[in-house]
């Protein structure tokens, strides 16, 4: 039987240095399980020793790992926050949750607001502020579409948005930075490429968004790809349409990140696309070259 209160899901791989907060962060609100992806630095021990209960699960990629944690892990409460390990949920947002949860309110989501702490700034331009994700919601009600990254929820139901943010702490270095970016254009022209085929791009935005975000997001999905000058356009668009430069130093190295990271996205979308070609031309031409024909029993 569930329980009011909210229990707090916090997906983990080799997360040692930012655990133990981030444990200690969600404790704050409810109960905290951390959904760990086998981890080789530590992390699964760190977290019990900060509170946690710790389950551990081989990776499946980011939205079937968390939807995995949906369905399996022990919850109690009615209600489930989801927290990344360089996530922090500040004193006026914990209020606002405890404070929902005696309410108990028709929606059943809530996008919370996330505010970016890059270089020792809070960015809160460039396109990067607000940034809306649905974290809190009723448990049973609400599960990430199926997409590689960048994934969002899927709410039977209404939903709403809470007042006060959360911090998201770039505590990685450049490198690190660079790497995890990588990887996720790799993931993301996937994306491209399915959707180029016909064969995914995740739920309708229709279905995930309310508002503007939902035109935000389909312009994002739909359209931005077809886009020529991507890195350029998204440079400019971060860094002086979107008024990046007055986030200073920290503001234009996101904007030339970030720019990099379209010119990645594409890169890697092209070169797929090029290999499927490629393997289609082959099978046509092997369909097209005719069979040689078995020579004649007794033939001279």
């Amino acid at each position: 039987m569930s329980r009011p209160g909210v229990d707090v899901l916090i997906p983990t791989l080799n997360e040692a240095d930012h655990i133990e907060a981030a444990v200690k962060s969600g404790l704050q609100i409810g109960p905290v399980y951390v959904l760990d992806s086998l981890s080789t630095d530590g992390t699964q021990e760190l977290a019990r020793k900060a509170g946690a209960t710790v389950v551990e699960h081989e990776w499946e990629g980011y939205s079937r790992q968390k939807n995995w944690g949906l369905d399996n892990l022990p919850f109690e409460g009615t209600w489930v926050f989801i927290l990344d390990a360089d996530e922090r949920i500040t004193p006026p947002l914990r209020d606002e949750v405890l404070r929902m949860i005696e309410k108990d309110p028709k929606e059943v989501g809530f996008f919370v607001n996330r505010v970016v702490l890059f270089m020792g700034r809070a960015i809160r331009h460039g396109g990067l502020y607000p940034s809306w994700n649905l974290r809190f919601f009723r448990r049973g009600l609400c599960r990430y579409e199926d997409r590689a990254v960048h994934e969002h929820m899927v709410c039977d139901g209404d939903t709403s948005y809470l007042k006060h943010e959360m911090l998201h702490i770039r505590h990685e270095t450049i490198t690190e930075y660079i790497d995890k970016h990588i990887d996720y254009a790799n993931l993301e022209s996937d994306e491209w490429v399915k959707q180029r085929l016909g064969k995914g791009g995740g739920a309708s935005t229709g279905s995930l968004f309310r508002d503007m975000l939902r035109y935000r997001q389909w312009l994002r999905r739909r359209v931005w790809p077809k886009m020529p000058f991507r890195p350029v356009m998204r440079f400019v668009y971060m860094y002086f349409v979107r008024l990046g430069i007055l986030d200073g130093k920290a503001g234009y190295h996101l904007a030339m990140l970030m720019a990099s990271y379209e010119y990645m996205i594409s890169l890697l979308y092209r070169d797929k696309l090029m290999k499927i070609r490629e393997e289609e031309r082959r099978e046509a031409k092997n369909k097209q070259e005719p069979r040689s024909q078995p020579a004649e029993i007794g033939a001279k």
